[in-house]
């Protein structure tokens, strides 16, 4: 077992790999069916983001050393998530803020009196009026004014971004230092499609938009929790493992955003991504499609795949060729 053990790079005592238990807590990802005539890539997207994502990081491993990954992971996902130090705390403004820009009567001062209390987001709402995107006449210093300009929409979006950016960018270790940024990246794209897709389909656009940017938040943990046991940064490439390790990665986002009290539909969302009785319906099928289209789209841009690629589908549904032209704008525009 040391042996094992030091092959795989691992100086914490996971020493009884014969009692790994598989997480039963929701169906196997493999197992996720789109709703039928729904869009989905000819491939399994994740086959090839996974090794992308990974870069240098990712090795062919002996069969079986994997196991102590898995373990480690497994207690993870079984842990007593109100006292560990794996899961960050949302930011107290928040919970406020969101429960406010719900309701649709909400008055600019209340809004102001909440992101007042942030100064990170504050600052982050006053650059954001002065952007190229909005281009005001006069530089806008005054949040009453950036709120107006925002509008309800806007300020939503601002403040979801700008709130879990730094959860989600949580770096500790060499891996997670490599992939945090990429994973952001993605998260802000995927993000950004649930809302078009869900405005498209009648569904709530914020909701879509806050799933998109949560769906992560435990493949980071994940990460920074392997970071800490590991003494060689070492990710195995073989397909049970990622399936595996993807699928403990959505459960931990689950059950992190219940922690956090997110809206119900968000949370039925990130469920259905690894339990359902049918077809994705709904936002359930939104964020998994918007997850694809959005890696597809970093890929793409990285030179991994063509956007010509006949596997990708694009041109045989119009909905996902507008979604992913408009991540590709938004790309030149953040340039």
């Amino acid at each position: 077992m040391r042996r094992l053990l030091a092959r795989l790079g691992l100086g914490s005592a996971y020493a009884d790999v014969e009692s790994l238990q598989a997480v039963t807590v929701f169906s196997a990802p493999e197992d996720i069916v789109a709703e039928e005539g729904a869009w989905q890539a000819g491939f399994d997207v994740d086959s090839r983001f996974y090794p992308w994502l990974l870069g240098e990081y990712g090795k062919q491993i002996q069969h079986g050393a994997e196991k102590p990954l898995l373990i480690a992971l497994d207690r993870l996902v079984r842990a007593d998530f109100s006292n560990t130090r794996h899961i960050p705390r949302v930011p107290s403004v928040l919970p406020q803020l969101l429960k406010s820009l719900r309701n649709e009567n909400v008055s600019v001062d209340e809004l102001a009196s909440h992101i007042a209390r942030d100064v990170t987001l504050l600052a982050e709402v006053i650059s954001e009026v002065n952007s190229s995107y909005y281009s005001p006449a006069d530089k806008i210093s005054n949040l009453d004014n950036a709120i107006r300009l925002l509008g309800i929409n806007g300020l939503r979006m601002l403040v979801a971004r700008t709130a879990f950016r730094p959860l989600i960018q949580l770096q500790s270790g060499r891996i997670t230092c490599v992939v945090a940024p990429l994973i952001w990246e993605q998260s802000e794209k995927c993000a950004q499609a649930c809302r078009l897709l869900a405005q498209e389909r009648g569904l709530d656009g914020f909701h879509a938009f806050l799933a998109g940017l949560v769906q992560n938040i435990g493949l980071i943990i994940a990460f920074r929790s392997l970071d800490q046991i590991m003494v060689a940064p070492v990710m195995p490439l073989a397909t049970e493992f990622r399936l595996r390790f993807l699928h403990m990665a959505h459960i931990l986002s689950y059950r992190i955003a219940k922690e956090w009290d997110f809206p119900d539909a968000v949370m039925q969302a990130l469920k259905d991504q690894v339990s359902h009785d049918g077809p994705l319906q709904d936002l359930g099928l939104v964020l998994k499609q918007a997850s694809d289209i959005s890696k597809i789209r970093l890929l793409v841009n990285a030179g991994v795949i063509s956007a010509d690629d006949e596997d990708l589908h694009l041109l045989t549904d119009a909905e996902m060729q507008r979604c992913f032209i408009a991540l590709h704008l938004q790309d030149k525009d953040d340039a």
